[in-house]
C-alpha cells in the first residue's frame, strides 16, 4: 500500500501516465503540461497519447477552431506511431485529418471509431477512407455511425486490414424507417470479411439473401446484431440457420416468430400487420 506522504517523483512513470492521462487533453495542452518540467516530460511520454478522442478536442468551443484543429494533429504527433485507438467526432472535422493519420502516424492503430454524420467534409472523409485504411494492417475493430459505408471500404478492410475481427455500423436514416432493399453491403461483406467475430448492421437495408451470404462467408462470427434490419424475413429457413449457427443473435422483430434460445431481439421493434 502506498504511504499518504509518497513523492510524486518517486511515482513510476507508467502510474504518472495513468493519473494525468485521465485530465481532458485540451486542459493537458493548455495548463497541466506546464505546471513543472516532469508534467512536461509525463503529458510528451508517447503513452499518454496512444489512444485520442478527437470528440473531446473538437467539443473545446473556447478554443478556436483553428486552434482545435492544430490540437488533433498535435496529440496525433505527440503519439509517435503508438496510436491504438482513435475516436472520431460527428461533425466538424475536415477530410484531412484522417489522412494526417494515415500518413504513417498509426501504423499500430487497432481501433476507429467514427461519428460521421451528414456534410460535405464528413462525405469526403469516408470517400479517402479505403485509402486511409492500407495504412491500419493491425485493425481489429472498425464502428461507423450515421453514414452511408461503401463497398469500397469493404473490400479495402478485407485487403489490408486482415485482422479486422469487429465491424458496427449503423445506417443513416431515421430509426423505424423501412429502409431500401438493399443487400449489396451484406453482399460484399460476406465476400470479405470473412475472419470477423462481430458484425452489427444497425437500420440496414440488408434481406434474407444478404444474411445467408454473410452466414456463408463469415463462418467465424459469434454475434450478429439485425436491429431494425426491416427487411429480414424471420420465418426463412435463413434466421433458423443463423440462430444455430451465430452464439449471439438479435433480430429486429419480436412478434414474427417464437425465441429460440440464444437469440435477442431488438426492443424497439414492432409487429407486423400479419402478426396483428
Amino acid at each position: 500500500m502506498m504511504s499518504s506522504t509518497t513523492n510524486w517523483f518517486d511515482l513510476p512513470l507508467d502510474l504518472k501516465i495513468n493519473i494525468l492521462s485521465r485530465i481532458d487533453p485540451v486542459e493537458i495542452l493548455v495548463n497541466t503540461q506546464k505546471v513543472c518540467t516532469d508534467w512536461y516530460k509525463v503529458c510528451k511520454d508517447p503513452s499518454m497519447w496512444k489512444v485520442i478522442n478527437l470528440c473531446v478536442l473538437m467539443d473545446h468551443y473556447d478554443v478556436s477552431y483553428t486552434e482545435r484543429m492544430k490540437m488533433c494533429k498535435h496529440v496525433v504527433d505527440r503519439s509517435q506511431g503508438q496510436l491504438v485507438e482513435v475516436i472520431f467526432p460527428r461533425f466538424l472535422l475536415p477530410n484531412d485529418v484522417l489522412m494526417y493519420i494515415a500518413a504513417d502516424r498509426a501504423s499500430q492503430l487497432k481501433r476507429l471509431i467514427m461519428y460521421i454524420g451528414s456534410g460535405a467534409s464528413n462525405d469526403l472523409s469516408m470517400k479517402s477512407l479505403p485509402e486511409a485504411l492500407k495504412k491500419f494492417p493491425l485493425l481489429e475493430e472498425l464502428d461507423v455511425d450515421f453514414c452511408h459505408l461503401s463497398k469500397e471500404v469493404i473490400e479495402s478492410l478485407g485487403r489490408y486490414c486482415t485482422r479486422l475481427k469487429k465491424l458496427n455500423y449503423i445506417e443513416e436514416g431515421p430509426f423505424g424507417s423501412s429502409l431500401l432493399l438493399n443487400d449489396e453491403l451484406a453482399v460484399c461483406i460476406g465476400e470479405n470479411l470473412h475472419e470477423l467475430r462481430h458484425l452489427e448492421l444497425y437500420n440496414n437495408g440488408i434481406s434474407n439473401i444478404g444474411l445467408k451470404v454473410i452466414l456463408d462467408g463469415c463462418r467465424q462470427l459469434e454475434t450478429l446484431d439485425l436491429g431494425m434490419c426491416e427487411h429480414i424475413d424471420l420465418n426463412g429457413d435463413v434466421v433458423k440457420r443463423a440462430s444455430e449457427q451465430i452464439k449471439h443473435l438479435t433480430l429486429p422483430n419480436p412478434n414474427c416468430m417464437l425465441r429460440p434460445l440464444g437469440i435477442e431481439y431488438s426492443d424497439t421493434a414492432t409487429a407486423t400487420e400479419d402478426d396483428n
